[in-house]
């Protein structure tokens, strides 16, 4: 199986096109928030990806939620089930950030959503928000990511963990048996290709 991954698009339509014709030799892809700050802009996106998985990020306005809420491909608190006994979950949005952004919420908040869904070894978990301490520093030592997420995958060890959010990092890490793939912004034109095979994940940030 061969998975494309993106995030932090923000309405660059140069990246938008490149990752359009990229997508064409993967299995699936999953689009992991901050896509779009128009209207316009997020119709193209699930115009040009109408199988990916989707969630929303920090970043959306209300009305853009709504439209990436409604599509049948938006696994936020949603589990999908997928080939090779694997299924995906979703989360979007992200823990309290300085900019005062729609899709916030509270760590006590995050940890009850996400505690209710159904994750487990064999679950790759789409997020928006990285778990604290990972691919989060933001400068002088503050670590932006949630530690609600954190304690997610430290309880219920997901097969694979793919998120964004803070534009400074990208990488490939782990916590436990779960992979941490830290998408970098779209925009840069690099995503994450990953193959699985038999639960093995061989994931890396590639240019496009």
């Amino acid at each position: 199986m061969r998975i494309l991954a993106f995030s932090d698009l923000h309405d660059d339509e140069y990246a938008l096109q490149a990752l359009s014709v990229f997508s064409k030799d993967f299995d699936h892809v999953l689009i992991c928030g901050d896509s779009a700050s128009t209207n316009v802009f997020a119709k193209a996106v699930l115009n040009a990806f109408p199988k990916a998985f989707i969630i929303p990020g920090n970043g959306e306005n209300e009305r853009l939620n709504d439209l990436i809420l409604s599509r049948p491909g938006c696994t936020h608190e949603k589990r999908v089930e997928i080939a090779d006994g694997l299924n995906i979950v979703g989360f979007g949005y992200s823990n309290p950030t300085p900019f005062g952004t729609y899709g916030e919420l509270s760590e006590d908040e995050i940890y009850s959503r996400l505690s209710k869904l159904p994750i487990n070894s064999n679950t790759l978990l789409m997020l928006h928000c990285p778990p604290k301490g990972h691919f989060d520093d933001v400068g002088k030592g503050f670590h932006a990511g949630s530690s609600s997420i954190l304690k997610i995958i430290e309880e219920k060890k997901p097969l694979a963990a793919f998120f964004g959010h803070v534009h400074d990092h990208s990488g490939v890490g782990h916590i436990g048996p779960t992979t941490l793939v830290k998408l970098p912004a779209a925009g840069t034109l690099r995503a994450c290709s990953a193959k699985i095979t038999n639960k093995n994940i061989n994931a890396a940030i590639i240019s496009l």
